[in-house]
């Protein structure tokens, strides 16, 4: 029966939240704090959803840009089950178009860093961003978490650029072997 439940949760427990909404008609959009972004909110500063129309995206047709004119960030609350692994995985760029080069940023959980963002936009242009597949794994403490990207590129303006966003549990002997700091 055991056994049974957590397969159960394993098959039915994937979270994929992409930005493909609200639906941007044109490049890109500057959103505030407070606004919601589907299943996502942006908690401090502002942020612009872009299409495919400004620049490449991974997944979709919209990706966000984690810096509108200011720093930054959003945030997504789902369910957990305790003492599982939960590996999150995104794309990683960054807005090429105004410096700093190296856009910053952090992954947080129930407010705890997980993992710092840092990539390098040398070279890149709207048809070639470089995105990078990035992965984290937490263990679940509670029946859920949240989950935060924000800015911390100096100056803002240009951020890191996320998408394909997803979070799948794993049992830990399924999981390539890692220290998952607790949720």
């Amino acid at each position: 029966m055991i056994v049974h439940t957590l397969l159960a949760v394993l098959l039915a427990a994937t979270f994929a939240g992409g930005f493909e909404q609200p639906y941007v008609d044109g490049a890109y959009y500057r959103y505030a704090a407070g606004t919601q972004l589907g299943p996502w909110t942006v908690t401090r500063g502002d942020v612009d959803l872009a299409s495919n129309a400004l620049w490449q995206v991974t997944e979709g047709r919209q990706n966000l840009d984690l810096d509108g004119g200011q720093h930054g960030a959003v945030a997504t609350t789902f369910p957990t089950e305790p003492l599982l692994t939960y590996r999150i995985s995104y794309d990683l760029a960054g807005n090429y178009a105004g410096p700093p080069a190296v856009k910053t940023g952090e992954l947080r959980v129930n407010g705890k860093l997980i993992q710092p963002l840092s990539f390098d936009t040398t070279g890149k242009t709207a048809t070639n961003m470089g995105f990078v597949r990035r992965t984290a794994y937490v263990l679940a403490k509670g029946t859920s978490f949240t989950l935060e990207f924000a800015s911390t590129t100096t100056p803002a303006g240009y951020g890191p650029v996320i998408d394909d966003v997803r979070v799948d549990p794993c049992l830990l002997i399924i999981c390539p072997r890692t220290n998952a700091p607790a949720a």
